[in-house]
């Protein structure tokens, strides 16, 4: 129950203030980097994705679905959710060099909707703008940055 409750007291943070004072509550001083799970790309037209859990990030284990943490060479642990017929969720780890002042979105990505194989897949990276600012960085990413070339990077 503790958890849970600090779980919402940490996503009103995020939601009513923004990144830069979950970072400054994190403990982390300088540039951050978000991974967000528990999405789905709006619009897939390459396969079909399915919202994954982060379970792990450098062996701690997160209470919300957004992570901030330093930027660098992360492992990753991800997990399906556990579905309707209670089946047991499948863990995939990779891992992902995540660049300072960058948010990526996770996802599990399957062959077809009813397949229970799916590989983990950044399908959207974009610059934290309010970090950027604040750290004058200049990350030329955006949502068009393909994902292919994310992933290449990862292994998994």
């Amino acid at each position: 129950m503790k958890n849970f409750l600090r779980s919402i007291a940490v996503a009103t943070l995020v939601y009513s203030t923004g990144s830069p004072l979950l970072a400054a509550v994190s403990g982390i001083e300088g540039p951050w980097s978000i991974l967000v799970g528990g999405a789905v790309p709006s619009q897939a037209t390459d396969g079909y994705f399915m919202p994954i859990l982060i379970s792990s990030l450098d062996g701690e284990s997160p209470t919300t679905y957004s992570v901030v943490t330093k930027p660098g060479e992360k492992q990753v642990l991800l997990d399906t959710p556990r579905t309707a017929n209670d089946r047991a969720p499948s863990h995939k780890r990779m891992e992902l060099d995540m660049a300072p002042c960058m948010r990526y979105y996770v996802a599990g990505k399957k062959s077809a909707a009813a397949s229970l194989r799916w590989t983990p897949e950044v399908f959207r990276v974009e610059p934290i703008g309010e970090c950027v600012a604040e750290f004058k960085l200049d990350n030329k990413a955006d949502s068009t940055t393909s994902p292919q070339k994310i992933e290449n990077g990862a292994s998994k």
